[in-house]
């Protein structure tokens, strides 16, 4: 039995359906890891004129 790569269950059909389009085609498909999202900074709002 072949080995469930890390993260598969996370795809969606489409993006399974296109792994299995890239693999017949004859490449090597690998799956990377998803980074972390960034960091969202909010800005902070001065009240004032900048001249």
């Amino acid at each position: 039995m072949a080995e469930t790569p890390d993260g598969i269950a996370d795809l969606t059909p489409s993006e399974l359906r296109a792994i299995e389009v890239f693999e017949m085609a004859g490449f090597d498909v690998e799956l990377l890891e998803t980074p972390e999202p960034p960091v969202v900074v909010p800005l902070v709002r001065r009240w004032g004129h900048v001249a």
